[in-house]
Formats: C-alpha cells, sequence, structure tokens
C-alpha cells in the first residue's frame, strides 16, 4: 500500500492534467462494467457540486446514449463551465469476489487495538477497468469504505485556459435523484471516506493513476 505521502504526490500530479486524454479515459472507464450503462461513467458538475449525466441535459436522464461525437461534445463544453466528473474506481463491502479472481489482496496491518479486541474482518473489493483488488481490514478498528451508491474518480475542468483535476467522491441516494462531488481532503483522519490517509482511498488512488490514459 502506498504511504500518505505517495497519494498525496499522485493528487499533485493530477492536478496539471494537461496530458491526460479525456476522450479514451472516458472509454475506458465504461468498461468496468460495474453501473451497466455508459453514459453513468462521466457526468457534468454544475454549482454546489451536484451532477448531471449528458442524457439529463438532453433531457431524458434514463436514455441510453452512445459514446459519440454529440457526448463528447456536450463533455467539451462542460469543461469549460464547472467540469466534468469522470467515475474510475469502486468500493463495495457487499461483493463476493473470490480471492483467486483477484489481481492483489491487501491486508491492513497498521492496527491501534490489542490484538484480542478485534473480532468482525471486512473484505472491500475495489474495481477499476484494470483490475480488482480485495481489502482486508478489521471493522473495529473503524476505517471508513464506501457504499454502493458512491464511486471515486476525477474532477476536471478548465481553469485560465489549464486542465486541473481532482480526487473525489460521487455519491448518490438511493432513488437516483441526483449526484454530488465531493473533493478528497489531506486533513481528515485516516477514518474519513474523504481522506487521503484513509488505506482504501490510497489504494483507489493507485488503482486510479494506473487507469488514467495519457496522450501518446
Amino acid at each position: 500500500m502506498i504511504s500518505d505521502e505517495k497519494a498525496v504526490q499522485i493528487a499533485q500530479k493530477l492536478e496539471h492534467a494537461d496530458n491526460i486524454d479525456i476522450k479514451k479515459t472516458i472509454e475506458k472507464a465504461a468498461t468496468a462494467g460495474y453501473l451497466g450503462e455508459e453514459h453513468f461513467y462521466c457526468t457534468a458538475i454544475e454549482e454546489g457540486g451536484f451532477t448531471y449525466t449528458v442524457p439529463e441535459i438532453l433531457g431524458d436522464r434514463y436514455k441510453s446514449m452512445p459514446l459519440d461525437n454529440m457526448y463528447f461534445d456536450m463533455i467539451s463544453k462542460s469543461l469549460d463551465f464547472d467540469g466534468i466528473y469522470i467515475s474510475l474506481a469502486y468500493c463495495n463491502a457487499h461483493l463476493r469476489i473470490p480471492d483467486d479472481e483477484c489481481d492483489e489482496i491487501i491486508e491492513y496491518d497498521d492496527y491501534d487495538l490489542e490484538e484480542d479486541e478485534y473480532d468482525y474482518m471486512m473484505e472491500y473489493c475495489l474495481i477499476t477497468a484494470d483490475s480488482i483488488k480485495k481489502f482486508k481490514v478489521y471493522a473495529e478498528e473503524g476505517i471508513s469504505g464506501h457504499e454502493p451508491t458512491e464511486d471515486v474518480g476525477i474532477l476536471v475542468n478548465i481553469i485560465d485556459k489549464e486542465y486541473k483535476a481532482y480526487f473525489g467522491l460521487r455519491t448518490t441516494d438511493l432513488c437516483m435523484s441526483s449526484f454530488k462531488v465531493i473533493p478528497f481532503g489531506i486533513d481528515y483522519p485516516k477514518e474519513h471516506p474523504l481522506s487521503f490517509k484513509n488505506p482504501i482511498n490510497k489504494i483507489l488512488i493507485e488503482m486510479i493513476d494506473e487507469t488514467i490514459v495519457l496522450k501518446g
């Protein structure tokens, strides 16, 4: 697992995102096959951090839309306003994927309590278009994972003609009424679901860094 410092270094490198191939990254993210609909993998951000799919912007949120020229034209326009959010990774404690189908099994080893104070082992499946990993940690440690209605990715915007990108979490309620994107922060403790110090987020950050497509 990468260190806290390495997670922040990756985030700082990502902030200068002029070498990210937005189109190919979105197309690759869609192959993760988690939500089942390609247009869910990228959303346009509006004021307050709320996001909308391209079909929603065009007036039909439930329409299935291919990743065609019209789609990417809308994404390009959104970059010039409040930006876009690309879903790139998922953390799910409810999936039961056998160990031998995972690319890597990671067990947390930096416990604060005594050994006899731990009882319930949690398993989180971490998924990107490139790999599936499993993270194991005792629930008593208080490390917070993410809900099935949440995903991790990058916020991308053009500010003063320069691309900027940040890690963030997209969350919605069970009724799928609205998406909202919340950036990660370094000042949160390791137990916080938005913390760069959270071991689950550190694994996801490293996985996302490997998933992003860069320009030739």
